[in-house]
């Protein structure tokens, strides 16, 4: 039946690209970050639908009247010149060749949309139309498994809500970038009763999936976002009584194993899971010590061979305790990820990347303009989506996905047009 709905959708999906291209961004989005082979079965899994999308985005574009008054910057040249320092880095890759190409594919898909978003956004409905694709895919998927989690009693097992986000920590992390976009989308739409508390479920069964999905590091993630957001709100009695009330819901649907896994986080030296990651990391390090400028290649440190070649110079990084490597994993933190796949140079690129994001959303607050004032409110949610991918990010692989690309370049736009105003005074 849904196959059936989504094939019936899909001219008029079109027509809705062509007619308005943010809205083909929106859906380039939101059949990337989970593809629609997910929702639908039979004929409805045999079309590409983000390329589709994609397309047909880009061509409304070519020939719409609206033209863009997109100017290059110092942060677009640097978003540029960090997938030039990947590309080389993947034409030397020390990993495993066809995974190498097929990672630095997905990063080209994301600076291609993270581009578009640049030369398309420019309103405010541009904006929220982005937030709706986020929260219409990642949000909605992981308020299925927040609904999961209560009527299982907090028994319910969560795996990976998309191909990009393909596991519980991973999805943690993603729902957790989501939450405060449906914040903000709170404050947008909150004179329409139903959307509001829409959103209010949607933001309850979020929190519920995060902690249900027995991530340590979504669960640091949260506690950080939480406080965060304390500290940033202008109403914190009201915002104090919230985080009570989805703490008291969330201790609810927890058993003693939850309880277990998550004091494990203060003796971390002791779990085998945590000490996994620290071996990823020192070899990292190494590989990134062999080869500081261009470093491995996507994912090259967990790659046989190179991996057999980091495990003789272990002791290099001797003075981080952990014990000798004998099972291969992932790197398990953006930085880390970054540092071995890009060496020192990528990473150096990343952090400004990640800092001038931040940065710029927050130069969002103060605007003297009411025409602006959603602005704030953007700026504010949208640092608390950064703030939730540094720290969450620091355990988890997931440096190079869509929302993060998306992040900067909105930041990048409206930091423009807010600049634009101030000078036409």
């Amino acid at each position: 039946m849904r196959d059936l709905l989504l094939l019936t959708l899909l001219p008029y999906l079109i027509y809705a690209c062509f007619k308005r291209p943010y809205l083909g961004l929106a859906l380039w989005l939101w059949s990337s970050l989970v593809p629609v082979s997910v929702w639908g079965y039979g004929m409805a899994t045999s079309i590409r639908w983000n390329f589709v999308f994609a397309v047909c985005t880009m061509l409304s574009f070519i020939i719409s009247k609206e033209k863009s008054n997109f100017k290059f910057t110092g942060s677009v040249a640097l978003i540029l010149f960090f997938f030039l320092h990947a590309t080389i880095s993947s034409i030397f890759n020390l990993g495993y060749e066809d995974h190498v190409w097929l990672e630095w594919e997905y990063l080209l898909k994301s600076v291609v949309f993270g581009f578009f978003v640049l030369l398309i956004v420019r309103k405010r409905i541009h904006v929220n139309a982005l937030m709706w694709a986020c929260v219409l895919s990642i949000s909605a998927r992981a308020a299925v498994d927040g609904l999961k989690v209560i009527i299982s009693g907090g028994g319910h097992n969560i795996y990976g809500i998309s191909p990009s986000f393909n596991d519980n920590n991973l999805s943690a992390l993603a729902t957790l970038m989501c939450i405060p976009m449906m914040f903000y989308l709170y404050t947008e739409y909150k004179k329409y009763k139903y959307i509001k508390f829409g959103l209010i479920g949607l933001i309850v069964t979020n929190v519920l999936m995060v902690i249900g999905s027995d991530s340590r590091g979504g669960l640091i993630g949260l506690l950080v976002l939480a406080g965060y957001f304390f500290i940033k709100s202008k109403n914190k009695a009201s915002i104090l009584i919230v985080l009570f009330i989805l703490a008291g819901i969330g201790y609810s649907f927890v058993d003693q194993a939850w309880l277990d896994r998550m004091n494990t986080i203060k003796t971390a030296d002791q779990d085998g899971s945590f000490m996994g990651r620290v071996i990823s990391w020192k070899l990292a390090i190494i590989l990134a010590l062999e080869n500081p400028v261009f470093g491995g290649g996507f994912d090259a440190a967990a790659y046989g061979p190179t991996w057999q070649y980091l495990v003789l110079s272990f002791d290099r990084v001797s003075f981080i305790p952990s014990p000798e490597p004998h099972i291969m994993h992932v790197a398990h933190s953006i930085y880390f990820q970054v540092l071995g796949d890009l060496g020192f140079v990528g990473l150096f690129i990343y952090l400004a990347l990640l800092y001038g994001t931040f940065s710029r959303f927050n130069q969002f607050k103060k605007l003297k303009s009411v025409q602006q004032f959603w602005l704030e409110d953007f700026g504010r949610f949208m640092t608390l989506s950064i703030v939730a991918f540094a720290v969450s990010g620091a355990a988890l692989s997931a440096a190079y996905n869509e929302i993060f690309i998306m992040l900067i370049s909105l930041s990048i736009v409206y930091l423009k047009v807010i600049n634009e105003r101030k000078e036409k005074g």
